[in-house]
């Protein structure tokens, strides 16, 4: 069955959509992608799930939402939506097989085809309030969904326990869906526990995200990372749990405090007109030459957030500071600002801030104690 969006959430991204695309010229688009349908046109369905998607997709042409059962490379799409796009102008499309293209040029052979994925990631910000409020309900319910089950972060569970147990917990706390494998991993010590440490692996802080059978020891470091979403929103919400029964030690608080210190250089660098490669640049300040970087490879050091988990701008990324320089952030993006601090015989700490950018600075969304340890209580 096909559900629609709350009228506002709809009405925020189809503007944004309406104006880019009027901007390009495009006066008519045929989509196949769950997420291009949803975010165009408030659409969506249960029925169609990461595996079904491409063998029986939900399509949007202009206004219309259609279940046709057909495959986005079966031209026999085309014949059952033809009618629905103009004759001349530019059509923008987001996923068509080679067949499917074909039959769409000859039916509609003065129609010029673009692709549409440059639009929808200039459509991508600024939010508009009440998206920013879905994203930040979503961020907090997962919040406490991840704080309802810090006391079984103990010696002798394993990380598949852990990762089981907050599935429950995110169901409990309305949590619409887990996107990605939420991950709990304990992170390395020393060089040598490291999965990988070769190639560009080498240069970088050894890192670990990957949940398996591994069974938790006394004093081990977890890292915490869900990719979660909520009314169609992504949610990404990550922090460094410690497996003791005591209190942190003089170097492991050091550990947090330095990566609270980093985070607020990115934050404070987090302001309208600002590039990626200065949110770069903030957290290498000051920072060690001989270390390697705050946040770890291949990952980045802050990146945006909205319909996908992971949006422009990025920053930290193998793209290079001078693609990074032309990523601009404006006032109503929101982004995730997620360095990675490791320290040899001390072990790692990796959190997450979920950041609005304002006119004013930044604005933190997170409720979480991050640059902290979390207290079991």
């Amino acid at each position: 069955m096909i559900r629609l969006d709350p009228p506002a959430l709809v009405a925020a991204r189809s503007r944004r959509f309406g104006n880019v695309a009027g901007q390009a010229g495009v006066d008519s688009w045929l989509l196949t992608t769950a997420l291009a349908v949803r975010v165009v046109t408030g659409a969506w369905s249960d029925d169609v799930d990461l595996s079904s998607e491409w063998s029986s997709p939900i399509v949007a042409v202009c206004s219309a939402v259609l279940s046709p059962g057909l495959p986005p490379n079966d031209p026999r799409l085309i014949d059952m939506v033809v009618d629905l796009l103009p004759r001349t102008g530019k059509v923008a499309v987001d996923r068509l097989g080679a067949d499917a293209y074909d039959r769409l040029r000859a039916l509609r052979p003065n129609l010029v085809i673009e692709d549409v994925a440059p639009l929808l990631v200039a459509s991508n910000a600024p939010r508009d309030a009440v998206e920013i409020d879905v994203i930040t309900e979503g961020h907090h319910r997962t919040e406490a969904a991840l704080a309802a089950m810090l006391h079984e972060v103990r010696e002798g569970v394993t990380e598949r326990e852990l990762s089981r147990s907050f599935y429950g917990q995110a169901e409990q706390h309305g949590i619409e869906r887990i996107h990605v494998d939420t991950v709990f991993s304990v992170l390395p010590r020393d060089v040598g526990d490291a999965p990988w440490a070769r190639g560009e692996w080498s240069e970088r802080s050894p890192y670990r995200e990957l949940t398996t059978d591994k069974i938790l020891r006394q004093g081990d470091h977890v890292v915490f990372d869900a990719g979660a979403a909520y009314s169609g929103y992504a949610v990404d919400v990550g922090w460094t749990l410690l497996a003791s029964d005591g209190e942190p030690s003089a170097d492991e608080v050091a550990l947090a405090d330095e990566w609270d210190e980093v985070a607020h250089r990115v934050i404070d660098a987090a302001t309208p007109g600002a590039s990626a490669a200065d949110l770069r640049r903030a957290a290498l300040k000051g920072w060690d030459p001989d270390r390697p970087p705050p946040w770890p490879h291949p990952f980045y050091v802050a990146h945006g957030l909205g319909v996908r988990p992971a949006e422009l701008p990025f920053a930290g990324t193998d793209f290079g500071v001078e693609a990074e320089e032309s990523m601009i952030l404006t006032s109503g993006q929101v982004m995730m600002i997620e360095p990675y601090i490791w320290r040899a015989g001390v072990g790692g700490y990796r959190a997450e801030y979920c950041i609005v950018i304002e006119d004013g600075g930044a604005r933190i969304i997170s409720s979480l104690p991050y640059g902290q340890w979390p207290a079991r209580g």
